[in-house]
């Protein structure tokens, strides 16, 4: 069965602070919905990670102990004060600690044991995962296998050993009213009932005298209240074909199904990414001195040089490479950016979009469409593999969002649904089996690079298809191969740094200027 995505949960966004979704964003999302569980105001919290995890090497280069705090302490992950979430829990009188501890929980890079007491005594162990993109999965409290995602309400409730027969039987079809798929778990001497509906539970349920403790978390993200329009690039490619739909209004069509929330409501979503998209892209080409550790910016050179001339070849391919470049050097800083699919290719589809405006003249409704048709290849991606480097390499971020941008090409040239997913299909072709060999574990080298060359590989591939070349390998087929040749790569190279250009004298010898040196 295929995962259940939302183009704006998953997909186009979260807007979050760099330098990566899986270590900002996903962490961010942990705590806040951890928070949520314990049900009162933190005392304490132990975030464990395993010793050979990516999220062991790089949780503090990447900002995820301030990620996982401004979650725990309800603070917004684009707040101002972001730098200072230490600081803050401290003068909160909120201890926290990050340990470095093998536990038997962790089946994934980015693993997370959370220990959480609060100001009142409630004790929470939670296992958790970010699993690429900001997205993430809470895999048990206390024990209890749950499967959190953020998207719907979740509730535990933890029975009394004294309440059997016909009264635990009461309890569970009052529950089963709000949830008709609530669980009944067996947890050592006692029983939990477990439910997870995208609509409120009655305010009731908990309080049942049969409830000796319960925990809730609220939706973070949109709830899924409805169906998906289709099921995979197939389905999506008949139906465009049958209702005379671009690949971006089929989009679009999906996200109404799914979310259950009108056509101009979900745009103005999507435009709020839009702005922040843009924004970044102004910020990082006006920007001479934004604070990375191992780069300097650069993207205001190139753009300025290509204006005067001074490239070899020049154009819109340079343009959107520089901004691609603007963009990774906000996200690098600790800047606010989209997401798109994650922070490590967010530079990709903000290139582009603003290339289409600023040298195309689109107007905001194509742009949009544009977006939309990006997310389709985004949605496509998510269904059948990952996001995350940690398990699939450089691939499923940079190169997914090289393929989203080529998708955004075609829809903004007028193409058809199909164009645009064969598009995206080649730009997957060409990356296949790249490694994330991020340089001291800093998404910086190779990682603006790489944004830059794949916003220009972006247009280059939607103009193949354009002008005539035909792709034999449909994006789903290609998708998978993707997914299979991601995890026969090593360890070493998927998001650990212990291998490929992070294993270089010159890459291990540069000056960082780290925020705590």
């Amino acid at each position: 069965m295929k995962k259940r995505v939302s183009i704006l949960n998953d997909v186009i966004g979260p807007i979050m602070r760099g330098p990566s979704s899986s270590h900002t964003a996903g962490p961010w999302r942990i705590g806040r919905i951890v928070r949520d569980l314990l049900g009162e105001n933190p005392g304490e919290v132990i975030f464990c990670f395993h010793p050979a995890s990516s999220m062991a090497v790089c949780y503090h280069d990447q900002g995820s102990d301030l990620a996982f705090i401004a979650g725990i302490l309800n603070r917004d992950l684009t707040d101002p004060d972001f730098p200072r979430m230490l600081e803050i829990a401290q003068s909160e009188n909120i201890k926290v600690s990050f340990k470095l501890k093998a536990f038997p929980e962790a089946d994934h890079p980015n693993s997370t044991l959370i220990e959480a007491t609060g100001e009142n005594g409630k004790k929470l162990t939670a296992h958790a995962r970010s699993i690429g993109g900001g997205s993430i999965e809470i895999a048990s409290i206390n024990g209890i296998p749950v499967k959190i995602t953020g998207d719907r309400y979740e509730m535990i409730l933890i029975l009394d050993p004294s309440i059997k027969g016909e009264d635990e039987e009461k309890l569970v079809t009052a529950l089963k009213s709000w949830d008709k798929e609530a669980k009944r778990i067996v947890i050592a001497s006692n029983v939990a009932l477990y439910a997870s509906s995208p609509i409120e539970p009655p305010a009731d349920i908990s309080d049942n005298p049969g409830v000796i403790s319960s925990y809730l978390a609220k939706p973070i993200l949109f709830p899924l209240k409805g169906k998906e329009a289709f099921k995979d690039t197939f389905e999506l490619l008949n139906l465009a074909e049958r209702e005379k739909l671009t690949l971006g209004e089929a989009a679009l069509f999906y996200e109404e199904s799914l979310l259950q929330m009108p056509a101009t409501l979900l745009n103005e979503e999507m435009d709020a990414r839009l702005r922040v998209m843009l924004e970044s892209v102004k910020v990082g080409l006006t920007s001479k001195d934004l604070p990375m550790k191992l780069l300097t910016p650069t993207a205001w050179k190139v753009y300025e040089s290509e204006k005067e001339g001074k490239l070899f070849v020049g154009g819109i391919h340079s343009h959107a490479a520089a901004r691609a470049l603007a963009v990774m050097h906000v996200n690098s800083s600790g800047g606010v950016v989209c997401a798109c699919p994650t922070g490590g290719s967010a530079g990709v589809i903000p290139a582009i979009l603003s290339t289409l405006i600023e040298d195309f003249g689109l107007d905001k409704k194509k742009v949009l469409n544009a977006l939309w048709a990006a997310g389709a290849v985004g949605l496509a991606l998510a269904r059948r593999s990952t996001f995350a480097a940690e398990v699939a390499g450089c691939q499923v971020e940079i190169g997914a969002a090289g393929a989203m941008g080529a998708a955004a090409v075609i829809e903004a040239a007028g193409g058809t649904a199909k164009q645009a997913c064969d598009a995206a299909a080649i730009v997957f072709q060409n990356i296949m089996g790249s490694v994330c060999d991020l340089v001291q574990g800093i998404v910086e080298i190779p990682c603006h690079t790489r944004n830059a060359a794949l916003a220009s590989q972006a247009l280059l591939c939607a103009d193949l298809i354009l002008g005539g070349y035909e792709n034999f390998i449909p994006l789903d087929e290609t998708i998978d191969a993707v997914h299979s040749v991601g995890e026969m790569l090593p360890a070493e190279l998927r998001c650990t740094s212990r291998g490929g250009l992070a294993c270089c004298p010159s890459a291990q010898k540069l000056i960082r200027k780290d925020r705590n040196a």
